[in-house]
């Protein structure tokens, strides 16, 4: 199955560059933390995404605030939640 470590490494420079992609500032500050933010919006919105497991060993994404966002190897639904959490939206068009 290889190296645990290197698939959490993996994993964490996966969701750096799909955040990236999605347009959103991301960071990989380590080899299980991501610090991401909305370009162009203060650091209040940004967010410091951490993986590692949760109570059955299952290896997840985390909020700052120590709740599991979704599993590591459920990128795009994590980039998904990570973009609406952390962006401002937009006032209404008049």
């Amino acid at each position: 199955m290889g190296n645990p470590t290197e698939d959490v490494h993996e994993l964490a420079g996966r969701l750096t560059i799909a955040c990236q992609e999605a347009g959103l500032d991301a960071q990989q500050q380590g080899p299980t933390r991501i610090y991401v933010h909305a370009p162009g919006t203060s650091n209040h919105l940004a967010e410091i995404i951490t993986a590692k497991p949760d109570e059955n060993e299952r290896l997840c994404w985390w909020w700052s605030w120590d709740k599991p966002i979704c599993g590591a190897e459920e990128i795009e639904t994590a980039v998904r939640l990570i973009k609406k959490v952390i962006s401002v939206p937009l006032p209404p068009k008049r």
